[in-house]
C-alpha cells in the first residue's frame, strides 16, 4: 500500500509554507457529523427481506430504508409480519435508533407497530429485542434512546401493523453508536464477478487505493477509490459507437470477505432529490481479473491508463483514492502508489498543463473548507512535483463546497463531494 516518502513530505511542507505564510491558520475546524451506522454508505447491507420486496425496484427497494434520503420508501405486503435483516460491517454498539415515515404518497402506509432485534451470532440466530414500539404516521426522525447499549452485527427489523393501507411503508431506518472493530477493509477485490439483473460480467483490478474495471452492460467502465469501508467513484456506460451514454456517481460496498459486491448509483441527469436511481450486485467467481479492452494498460498500470483516457477524452477526472487525514491536508501514505502513477502519466505527456482542484463537503464553515480544499489540492501538486513533474505545468485551487456533485444532506453524498479532480488544458 506504499510507505511514507520523505522527499515528498519535504516538498509538500516547503510548498505549503510558501503558499500560506507563517501565520496562515484555518478559521473554524470541521466537527464530524454523527455517523448513521445503518446507512449503505457506512457499509451496511441487507441479507434478508420480505419475499415481495425487490432490491432492484428503486421505487420501493429495501435499500430505501438505508439510502439516507426521505424521498423513497420501502414497501411490503401488509396483514402479516414483514421482516428485514441488516448486516453491519463491524461488531457495533448501538445506543439509539431513528425511523422515518414521512414523505410517502399514502401516509396510511406508515408502519405503526415495529420491533428491532440485534444478534452478535449470525443472521439467523441469537437475536434479542432492543426496541418494541409504535411509530407515528407521516413523521420523520422518530428517535428512541435505548435503555442499555446493544452490541451485535445483525439487526432484525419487523413491521407488524400500519395505519390502514394495503402495504407497509417506511422511508428511513437509522442507528447510532460506534463500531467496536475495524476489520472491514477493502483489499484484494481484484477478480471477475458475475453480475445480476443485466449487469453482466464485471472485472475489477485494485491498485492500492484505486479500483478500476469494466462490465458488460453497455460496455461500462468503473473508476473508484477506497474510503474507509466503501469504494466511491464513477460508472460510465457507452453507446455502440463508443460515445458516453450515461455517467453515474456510485458507492460500492463489499460483504465480509470481499466476495459479494453491492452498488448504489445515481446518473448525472437523475432527479436531484433522489440519492440513487440504480442498484447493482455481483458475486465473485474468480481471482483472475480477465480483460478490459477499453483500458489498454489493464495488465500493467490500469489506474493511470484509465485516467489518461479520461483526460484525453473529457479533459477532467476524479482522483478517487487520494485520501487525507480528517481536517488535514496530509495525504495518507496508502494514496502514494496512485499518485506515483499519476506522476508517471504526466511525465509521459509533457505538453499537458494540469490544474488540481480540491473540493469538500459542507461540514464546517465556508472559510475553513475553502482553505482546506486549497491546501489539499496544493499537497497533491507538491507530491507530483516531488515525483519529477515540472512545477510550471501545474497549478492548484480550492473550491470548498461550492461545487457539490451530490447532496450534502447525506453522508454518502458528502463522501462523493470530498474529492480532488485533475483537469487538463
Amino acid at each position: 500500500m506504499g510507505n511514507a516518502n520523505p522527499f515528498a513530505a519535504a516538498a509538500i511542507l516547503s510548498l505549503l509554507i510558501w503558499a500560506q505564510g507563517p501565520m496562515a491558520t484555518p478559521a473554524v475546524a470541521q466537527t464530524p457529523a454523527p455517523e448513521d451506522l445503518f446507512a449503505f454508505s457506512a457499509g451496511a447491507r441487507f441479507v434478508a427481506k420480505p419475499d415481495d420486496a425487490d432490491y432492484a425496484d428503486m421505487a420501493y427497494s429495501p435499500y430505501a430504508l438505508i439510502d439516507e434520503t426521505a424521498f423513497t420508501d420501502t414497501r411490503a405486503e401488509g396483514g402479516k409480519a414483514a421482516v428485514y435483516v441488516l448486516e453491519l460491517p463491524e461488531q457495533t454498539e448501538i445506543d439509539s435508533l431513528a425511523f422515518d415515515t414521512g414523505g410517502m404518497s399514502n401516509p396510511e402506509k406508515s408502519v405503526k407497530a415495529v420491533s428491532v432485534e440485534i444478534s452478535d451470532t449470525s443472521m439467523n440466530e441469537g437475536f434479542e429485542t432492543i426496541l418494541d414500539t409504535e411509530l407515528q404516521m407521516d413523521r420523520d426522525d422518530q428517535r428512541f434512546a435505548l435503555p442499555e447499549k446493544a452490541v451485535g452485527r445483525w439487526i432484525r427489523l419487523t413491521f407488524d401493523s400500519n395505519y390502514g393501507a394495503e402495504n407497509y411503508g417506511m422511508s428511513g431506518f437509522h442507528g447510532y453508536g460506534r463500531h467496536l472493530t475495524d476489520t472491514a477493509n477493502i483489499d484484494n477485490v481484484s477478480g471477475t464477478y458475475d453480475g445480476a439483473s443485466g449487469w453482466g460480467t464485471v472485472h475489477l483490478k485494485q491498485e492500492g487505493t484505486r479500483v478500476v474495471g469494466c462490465f458488460d452492460y453497455r460496455s461500462g467502465l468503473i473508476g473508484a477509490g477506497v474510503e474507509g469501508r466503501m469504494l466511491k467513484g464513477e460508472m460510465i456506460e457507452h453507446e455502440d459507437d463508443g460515445a458516453v451514454a450515461l455517467h453515474s456517481l456510485a458507492l460500492f460496498a463489499f460483504a465480509p470477505g470481499n466476495q459479494s459486491l453491492f452498488v448504489l448509483s445515481r446518473a448525472d441527469d437523475s432527479n436531484p432529490e433522489y440519492g440513487y436511481d440504480s442498484f447493482w450486485s455481483a458475486e465473485k467467481v474468480s481471482d483472475d481479473i480477465g480483460d478490459c479492452p477499453a483500458i489498454p494498460g489493464w495488465r500493467g498500470k490500469a489506474a493511470s491508463s484509465q485516467l489518461g483516457n479520461e483526460l484525453e477524452s473529457t479533459g477532467r477526472s476524479r482522483l478517487d483514492g487520494v485520501n487525507f487525514d480528517f481536517n488535514s491536508d496530509v495525504i495518507e501514505p496508502a494514496s502514494y502508489p496512485l499518485l506515483d502513477q499519476v506522476a508517471e502519466l504526466l511525465r509521459d505527456h509533457e505538453d499537458w498543463k494540469i490544474a488540481l482542484e480540491g473540493h469538500t463537503d459542507n461540514i464546517g464553515s465556508d472559510e475553513f473548507n475553502k482553505d482546506l480544499s486549497a491546501r489539499r489540492a496544493a499537497a497533491v501538486e507538491a507530491y507530483l512535483v516531488s515525483q519529477g513533474v515540472t512545477a510550471g505545468r501545474l497549478s492548484s485551487q480550492g473550491f470548498g463546497f461550492d461545487r457539490p456533485v451530490a447532496s450534502n444532506d447525506t453522508q454518502g453524498g458528502r463522501a462523493l463531494n470530498r474529492r480532488v479532480e485533475i483537469v487538463k488544458s
